[in-house]
Order: structure tokens, then C-alpha cells, then sequence
């Protein structure tokens, strides 16, 4: 593991078709999502980009009752899970910031440095 980069969870801990989000801050609100589909993971910064606030409703609650779509829900913004896209909703055409991430040993691994969320 290169010094550049963290490790988020073990790839086991994240069920199949699950979201977590991870890296909390000063006020406890997770920075980071993390979504698995089979092998592939997908991690965003928890941020709708409409105006910026964290995408779920409660702890690791990032997708709608179905589980396939990323779901904001203090807006309703529908985003697909594997390219962060919006699909519905007031930020239609937007999309999440991805995190790069890989899987390496069997743990989820992030750089040490996140992008950058943009003021609303």
C-alpha cells in the first residue's frame, strides 16, 4: 500500500450491493460513500451536487428502497451508482465527485487527499 493512500474498509465488510460511508469528520457526518456491485466498488464524496449536502437520510442510508440508485434525500436527485451521474431530479445531467479507489489485498483502498467539493 503506497503512503498516498488509506484504507477504508475490508472488501468482506461491504455487502454485495450495500453502501457505507466512511471517513467521518468534526461533526461526525461521513465525508465518503462507498457502494459495492459484486467485485467493483464505487466511492463518492457524500455531497449532492445541487447544494451540497450529504446525500443520506441516516447512517449508510445512501440508496433508495430498491438499493439500485444513489438516492439525495433532502432533494429526491436520483444518480446512478456506477457512473455518479444524475438521473432525476433537480440536478439532472450533474454528477457525484468520484474518489479514485481500488481493491488491493482484499481492502478498499482511497488517496490520502480527497478531491475538492465546489461551493453550491
Amino acid at each position: 500500500m503506497s503512503a498516498l493512500t488509506r484504507v477504508l474498509c475490508r472488501l468482506e465488510e461491504l455487502p454485495d450491493g450495500e453502501a457505507r460511508g466512511f471517513l467521518p469528520d468534526a461533526g461526525e457526518q461521513d465525508r465518503v460513500l462507498v457502494l459495492r456491485r459484486g467485485a467493483a466498488v464505487y466511492v463518492y464524496v457524500n455531497s449532492c451536487p445541487h447544494d451540497r449536502v450529504p446525500l443520506e437520510w441516516a447512517k449508510d442510508r445512501f440508496q433508495s428502497h430498491s438499493g439500485g440508485d444513489i438516492v439525495c434525500f433532502a432533494h429526491g436527485a436520483h444518480f446512478d451508482p456506477a457512473s455518479g451521474v444524475c438521473t432525476a431530479g433537480v440536478c439532472a445531467g450533474a454528477r457525484l465527485i468520484p474518489v479514485p479507489a481500488r481493491i488491493e489485498a482484499g481492502e478498499v483502498l482511497v488517496a490520502a487527499a480527497l478531491p475538492r467539493t465546489p461551493a453550491p
